[in-house]
């Protein structure tokens, strides 16, 4: 888990540097311009953070460049520093640590989306230096890889961790299906999303132990978001809304380590599924919001942001298909009508 605490960190920082390009830049005020609309998510325009067109070939800007590589550089270093110092500070041989079934393996879906939406924000980084889209792409996955592999290769070096296959591989397929994502209109289909609410909000309850929002995968669900308007035949998408998609999610509710007497671990709450490990695993499938599609077209960067925050999941009527199965109206959060709960 401290690999996605430091994720979720360096996405916040890598935002607040597009900010700084968005102020940079030279807006074009048509976001889909004749140069851009080769470019496409499916059945959507693609957009910059500035709106300007892509460049066919890679020109790079100076000012943007320099503050992409100046903070990349410093947050990485720093971070090195402070890990050191603390989570790899106890050092030994290189080794291997299997760790799937603390948290039930949700876990891997978070590292899966990790590294997808981190190349996403890095090659969009790019684009905004003037890089070309192919070389953006390109160089984007393999940073987004790269630095996800380093933190494993570190953890194998530590005494209390290890390098975890099953992480390395949930990386490597985040990577890849960015690029698919990225070139294969088909796969475009397929959004990525991810949802946080504290348990507490929708009556369940926080993992034990866990001392952040990022450690307690009880609170995280992992989506797949389908686009359904596109894959239907011409003559049926007039019947269907353009916006409205189905989502495949995956959550583990309630997990707890029974060995622990001070979590009072719960087998009326939480399933004993290991003999350290229990929880109440979760198959959703709910309606979703294609939010580039809902809202309405504005500025050059607001369609960027409308864009990017479609890689994250909004409530809405869901089936939970678990111990127990319900209906949710507004999933995850548990409505009372008289005697009807949703």
């Amino acid at each position: 888990m401290r690999f996605l605490l430091q994720r979720f960190f360096f996405l916040f920082i890598m935002f607040i540097i597009q900010l700084r390009f968005f102020a940079f830049s030279q807006s074009n005020s048509d976001s889909t311009s004749l140069k851009n609309r080769s470019y496409r998510i499916a059945d959507k325009p693609f957009h910059t953070i500035s709106g300007n067109s892509i460049n066919e070939t890679t020109k790079i800007k100076p000012i943007p460049t320099a503050i992409f590589t100046g903070t990349y550089a410093g947050i990485f270093v720093l971070q090195h520093i402070g890990q050191m110092n603390t989570i790899w500070k106890n050092r030994g041989n290189f080794h291997f640590a299997e760790d799937g079934k603390y948290a039930l393996y949700i876990d891997k879906a978070g590292h899966f989306y990790g590294t997808f939406l981190t190349s996403y924000v890095l090659s969009q980084s790019l684009i905004e230096c003037g890089f070309s889209y192919n070389l953006a792409t390109g160089i984007g996955g393999l940073l987004g890889l790269g630095y996800t592999t380093y933190v494993e290769i570190l953890d194998g070096f530590a005494t209390d961790w290890g390098f975890s296959p099953s992480d390395f591989y949930a990386d490597v397929g985040g990577a890849l299906f960015f690029y698919l994502y990225s070139y294969v209109p088909f796969f475009q289909n397929f959004t990525p999303k991810f949802m946080y609410f504290p348990p507490r909000w929708f009556n369940a309850f926080s993992r034990k132990p866990s001392k952040m929002f990022i450690d307690d995968y009880s609170s995280h669900t992992f989506w797949i978001s389908i686009n359904i308007h596109n894959l239907l035949p011409n003559d049926w998408k007039k019947h269907y809304p353009k916006w409205l998609d189905l989502s495949i999610g995956v959550a583990v509710r309630n997990l707890c380590d029974p060995l622990n007497p001070s979590n009072n671990c719960n087998p009326q709450i939480s399933e004993p599924i290991y003999s350290y490990v229990w929880g109440n695993p979760k198959l959703i499938i709910a309606l979703d919001y294609d939010l580039v599609k809902l809202l309405p077209d504005g500025a050059p960067f607001w369609n960027w942001l409308k864009q990017s925050l479609n890689y994250f999941k909004l409530p809405s009527p869901a089936l939970e298909i678990g111990h127990p199965t319900r209906f949710y109206l507004l999933y995850p959060f548990p409505l009372k009508l008289g005697s009807l709960k949703f």
